[in-house]
């Protein structure tokens, strides 16, 4: 009797919402429901958001889509910074997709070969010869002699370039591997073969596009060869004609000084470590990028030679 009252004033304690109230309480739901809904038709528009013919969503693609789609990511690693794991990202999505790409291989070594990671470097440049022996044997030669100074193995990748394309000479980065091969000899102490590669190299550019076109590293690394060999006349004409070509040059004239000072013509030697010196103060001199040029003239080269008049 008492529950029952109690549920009896319960009841009649209980008012109705007024009209103002009745109304706001209808307009939260159907805000709620309007924003629910708008959520949903968000969630089931967004395949339309595919702009049409783009396949890039696609779950499945041919072996063609493939290759096409690996390429456009090797081609978007040059706006990302080397080694970055955005670069890195793209790159092993692209050998995913295709693994017979050669030049994912090769840029995927990249970093390792400019950091000095030697263990890394040569198994994904491995992969890219054997992939694409045409593209990348001879530029792995050219980073064995000016990355590792490795002469062997450069040597081996440019004598391989004779076999994947005989009777053609390969310009690996630009470079000819008949000059690498002369460089490659020289450092080796195999003078004899430094020269001919040299005089090979010399012959070529001048048939093919003139003698103003040859480096003068070229003049100056034979001359050293036939320093080697004690043939100090050969040596100097090596030097002379370089200079001839390349008259700015402070290298030629800094060897071109120090050979006639061994030889006792003191008042040469001093005129030519003169233009040296005017020539090196104008950074007219050998150098590399990513590292040291073979025989690099340094300043204290210069003090020392004047040091000894």
């Amino acid at each position: 009797m008492v529950r029952s009252s109690i549920c009896c004033l319960s009841l009649l304690s209980f008012r109705a919402p007024t009209p103002k109230h009745a109304s706001l309480l209808l307009s939260l739901s159907l805000s709620l429901s309007l924003l629910l809904s708008l959520i949903l038709s968000l969630i089931l528009s967004l395949p339309s958001c595919t702009p049409s013919g783009d396949t890039r969503y696609r779950k499945t693609y041919t072996t063609e889509e493939q290759r096409q789609l690996a390429r456009q990511l090797v081609a978007a690693v040059g706006t990302r910074n080397q080694g970055t794991p955005a670069e890195q990202m793209l790159l092993r999505e692209a050998r995913q997709l295709d693994p017979t790409n050669a030049a994912v291989y090769q840029q995927l070594g990249d970093p390792y070969l400019y950091r000095g990671l030697v263990t890394a470097f040569p198994n994904y440049y491995g992969k890219a010869v054997q992939l694409d022996p045409l593209a990348w044997t001879g530029w792995r030669g050219y980073l064995y002699l000016y990355n590792y100074r490795d002469y062997g193995r450069a040597l081996a990748d440019f004598d391989a370039t004779d076999i994947i394309t005989p009777g053609v000479v390969d310009y690996p980065q630009s470079t000819s591997v008949d000059y690498m091969r002369g460089v490659c000899y020289l450092q080796l102490g195999r003078y004899y073969e430094a020269i001919e590669y040299f005089d090979r190299h010399i012959e070529r550019e001048i048939e093919v596009v003139g003698p103003r076109y040859i480096a003068p590293e070229t003049f100056l690394y034979r001359g050293i060869a036939y320093l080697g060999l004690a043939d100090t006349v050969a040596a100097l004409d090596s030097f002379a004609e370089g200079r001839a070509l390349n008259p700015d040059n402070a290298d030629l004239y800094y060897w071109l000084a120090k050979v006639h000072y061994e030889r006792g013509d003191l008042a040469l030697a001093q005129r030519y470590l003169t233009r040296a010196e005017t020539e090196f103060a104008a950074r007219n001199f050998n150098r590399r990028f990513y590292g040291e040029a073979f025989y690099p003239l340094y300043e204290e080269d210069l003090v020392g030679l004047r040091e000894r008049f």
